[in-house]
């Protein structure tokens, strides 16, 4: 194997591979026939591409609410411009649906918000695991009701020139649960 910046990618995979998986630090350097300042490169080249790949990109909170599931839903979505200034907010009221509908939704609403003032790349936050994981293709669409929507999102991401879809906690998601819930709020009362 060539050393240095003369790896090719196969083999850079499957150095991080081998640091993912637990493989201690002296066999990694041995095994791939590196010197310790090799490796300190190809580090210093990933963090330089996860630094152009996130610069430049917008983000987008999302959040989807239901109050029983079925019950009344809301959806709640946030854009922030790369350098964190917020750009749109957008919350609708949705009607009688589940939680996993309605955060759907809320990544449908924030999509459109994207689209609507040119973002080209963006990254996506999501409190639902179920939803990123989907989107992300390490879980299965298995319910009939979401699949569409699955597919919709699918279809809105591809318009992008990047997009990254992340799960954050509940708690780092507050601004765009309180919209879906505001959603909720401001529905038309039943007599």
């Amino acid at each position: 194997m060539t050393r240095g910046p003369g790896l090719d990618n196969a083999a850079r995979a499957r150095i991080f591979t081998a640091l993912a998986r637990g493989m201690d630090l002296d066999e990694v350097l041995r095994r791939f026939n590196l010197a310790p300042d090799d490796l300190k490169a190809l580090f210093r080249e990933a963090a330089e591409l996860y630094r152009i790949r996130e610069e430049g990109c917008w983000r987008l909170f999302c959040d989807g609410a239901s109050r029983g599931n079925p019950g009344p839903a809301g959806a709640g979505a946030l854009l922030q411009d790369p350098a964190g200034h917020l750009q749109a907010q957008a919350s609708r009221y949705l009607g009688q649906t589940t939680n996993n509908v309605a955060e759907y939704q809320a990544l449908l609403l924030g999509l459109e918000l994207a689209r609507k003032r040119g973002v080209r790349r963006l990254q996506i936050f999501l409190d639902s695991q179920l939803v990123t994981e989907q989107l992300n293709g390490r879980y299965q669409v298995k319910s009939a009701r979401l699949r569409p929507l699955w597919q919709q999102a699918r279809q809105e991401l591809q318009k992008f020139d990047f997009f990254a879809v992340k799960h954050i906690e509940r708690t780092l998601n507050t601004a765009a649960d309180r919209l879906a819930n505001e959603a909720i709020d401001r529905a038309p009362k039943r007599r």
